[in-house]
């Protein structure tokens, strides 16, 4: 089964995806991401904190989990998602510890997510980036996603709207 590797402090992290017996990697992970950016994300830490086994367990098996450490220590995470066609897988759950921002870990984790995504002989990713959250739409934009001209409110937050973006594989 995947595991998570360590890799030393002044060298890359290393982005591996979990397995579903890592589900207490994912969830402390998770828990992380959700205490340090809550307002980025359609749960909280509280709401996902009471989750039984079973359900993370069950979200690894749906998704692809990949998990970004450096140094014994876990410093990102992203998603691939299935999503309502065959043809389109979604990226969420995408988060790097501050100390790691900005140090080409956000980047790794859509690659991988992106080269899961061609993997699997699919046409376009598509994700929901937060329109009051300009660096994040940056960032997916230099990854090569480009707006859909979607949008929805919030998860959580009628008052915030979150934006479509795509890429297409093809």
């Amino acid at each position: 089964m995947p595991g998570v590797h360590e890799t030393p402090l002044d060298g890359p992290p290393v982005i591996t995806r979990i397995g579903e017996d890592d589900w207490r990697v994912w969830r402390d992970v998770r828990l992380a991401a959700l205490a340090d950016t809550p307002e980025a994300f359609g749960s909280s830490a509280e709401q996902e904190q009471a989750l039984p086994e079973d359900a993370w367990r069950g979200m690894i098996r749906t998704a692809a989990i990949f998990v970004a450490t450096a140094a014994g220590t876990r410093v990102g995470v992203a998603a691939g998602l299935p999503r309502e066609s065959a043809e389109e897988r979604g990226l969420g759950a995408m988060w790097v510890a501050p100390p790691w921002r900005g140090r080409g870990v956000a980047a790794a984790l859509a690659g991988a997510v992106i080269a899961w995504a061609r993997s699997a002989g699919c046409a376009r990713i598509g994700l929901w980036v937060p329109a009051d959250s300009p660096r994040a739409r940056r960032f997916y934009q230099r990854q090569g996603f480009r707006a859909s001209g979607q949008a929805r409110p919030f998860p959580n937050d009628a008052m915030r709207v979150i934006d479509e973006m795509v890429l297409e594989l093809d």
